[in-house]
């Protein structure tokens, strides 16, 4: 199957809002931006794929990145955003990532090629972390290609930096390994994680917003109990909010509610139903093609 390349920002959504509520899509496009625990990201995002038959060696991958996106992309950086080069596996549950300083540097005046491994996507999933080192001249040092699971998609973002100054597989896995043994004990905590014989700390971020106990009970009465979709009762009906409680003209006014059932509530959160004109729901086609491939 071919991948929909206009439904890549599907992969940082699901990867980013099991990291912290405090996130949002501004733009969808590519490069996307996204705000994310109060900082700014732009995101070039492709899908990896072979390198060519031309080359000898089967295990090699790339993505290419177009010029004007690489130097969009550079005054961003230079106006405070933060950025990243990512490629996805198409199963979508790992990723890769370049240093920005190195995508930066290459010369291509057309297609920027940068190059990973295919074996990650298993080394990945295996041990938490696998790495393509290679020589990068324009740097006068050695770079890598970090590939990881991509629930810790967020915390690579957060720390862009700090991953790319790692410089082995084996500091990178001991990182991941310690920030997925983090116990979040506050709703708004900012961890950080000191590896043993690295200088960095990393930071782990988990926000949430606080929620209106009463929200729920105002909204079911609302809607006599029942779903609004299916008209299902029997104790299996929860409040939604319209707009998000995450968002800043969120309000708990049951004119923002929903009373919905476990499932169509579940399908609501997974944005595959929408709020739509005339006070109606309807289907995300996007979404629903977005995972049947």
């Amino acid at each position: 199957m071919t991948m929909d390349k206009s439904i890549l920002h599907h992969f940082i959504k699901d990867a980013l809002v099991i990291y912290s509520e405090d996130f949002r899509i501004r733009d969808r496009g590519n490069p996307v931006t996204i705000d994310l625990n109060g900082s700014r990201y732009s995101i070039h995002i492709s899908y990896i794929h072979d390198s060519g038959k031309a080359r000898s060696n089967e295990d090699e991958a790339r993505i290419q990145i177009s010029r004007n996106t690489v130097d969009l992309l550079k005054v961003r950086f230079d106006e405070g955003n933060k950025v990243a080069f990512v490629g996805f596996f198409e199963k979508g549950n790992v990723f890769v990532a370049w240093d920005p300083r190195y995508v930066f540097s290459l010369q291509t005046t057309s297609l920027v090629s940068v190059y990973a491994r295919k074996s990650q996507e298993q080394g990945a999933m295996a041990n938490s972390a696998s790495v393509h080192q290679f020589p990068s001249r324009s740097l006068d040092e050695e770079s890598l290609a970090i590939a990881l699971p991509s629930r810790a998609f967020g915390f690579y973002l957060e720390n862009i930096d700090k991953f790319h100054r790692l410089k082995s597989e084996e500091n990178i896995q001991q990182v991941i390994h310690e920030q997925q043994n983090v116990t979040v004990s506050a709703k708004d905590a900012s961890n950080s994680i000191k590896v043993k014989g690295q200088r960095e700390r990393f930071t782990y971020t988990s926000r949430t917003f606080p929620r209106d106990p009463n929200f729920r009970n105002r909204v079911l009465s609302a809607y006599n109990g029942a779903c609004c979709i299916c008209q299902r009762q029997l104790g299996i009906v929860q409040a939604a909010h319209i707009i998000p409680h995450s968002e800043q003209d969120s309000t708990n006014n049951v004119s923002n509610g929903l009373a919905l059932c476990i499932e169509h509530h579940r399908l609501y959160d997974d944005a595959l139903l929408l709020p739509g004109p005339g006070r109606k729901l309807v289907f995300n086609d996007e979404r629903a093609d977005f995972l049947r491939q």
